[in-house]
């Protein structure tokens, strides 16, 4: 009864991803144009880097209920063995594709800002689940996200200051924000217009990935508890 209990979750969860794995094979399988690729590569190289990520959280939410259905601790990692290694896979299986998508959007003439983004948000990913199973050896999980964001966010805040340009429009907008405030706006609107028309709108892809680490963070460390 223990091992039906065991592998129930993962047969359920296995069953549920049936439907999107005949897709799949039916879209990969006929010829022709694929929607979604071929006319959109940024698209189709999100889904690839990101797919990784979604199926590591979908095993570890499968392997808490096994382990718990089968009296083991649930928090840990799954105790059957293949759930294990599948979820450890996960983490190298992104890196690949993080390389592979910087190679396809580059082919595919998206820029190489859009494919280093798109592989660095990758790396991010692969770093998250790499964190997320070794728990205990990773000290910096059990920093308090509250004393490590405010740490993080005053010494960004000095070090802007510095900045040429942005710093004086920063310590124009603390002493004067109905002054400083709209032309800090303004001026990194007409930044952002600029990086824009120099680069194209992949430019404002990039501010995204950057914040990914911090928002990945928080995520590990409220998980954590």
């Amino acid at each position: 009864m223990d091992d039906l209990m065991r592998f129930l979750p993962y047969w359920i969860g296995g069953f549920m991803l049936l439907p999107f794995m005949l897709w799949a094979g039916m879209f990969l399988a006929f010829p022709g144009d694929k929607p979604g690729i071929t006319d959109s590569p940024l698209t189709a190289a999100l889904v690839a880097v990101s797919l990784p990520l979604a199926l590591f959280h979908y095993i570890a939410g499968l392997g808490f209920v096994a382990n718990s259905m089968s009296g083991q601790a649930g928090e840990v990692l799954p105790v059957w063995g293949p759930a294990r290694w599948a979820q450890r896979a996960m983490a190298p299986l992104t890196v690949v594709l993080s390389v592979l998508a910087v190679v396809f959007l580059t082919q595919a003439g998206e820029g190489w800002l859009t494919a280093l983004a798109v592989g660095l948000g990758g790396l991010v990913m692969a770093g998250v689940m790499v964190a997320a199973r070794r728990p205990t050896r990773s000290a910096v999980l059990h920093v308090r996200p509250g004393e490590w964001l405010d740490s993080l966010v005053m010494a960004l805040g000095r070090g802007l200051l510095y900045v040429p340009v942005l710093g004086g429009l920063l310590r124009e907008a603390g002493r004067d924000p109905h002054r400083g405030v709209p032309m800090l706006l303004l001026n990194l609107a007409l930044l952002m217009g600029v990086l824009v028309a120099l680069f194209g709108f992949s430019v404002l892809v990039i501010p995204a990935f950057l914040a990914l680490p911090f928002v990945f963070y928080v995520l590990l460390v409220l998980a954590a508890g």
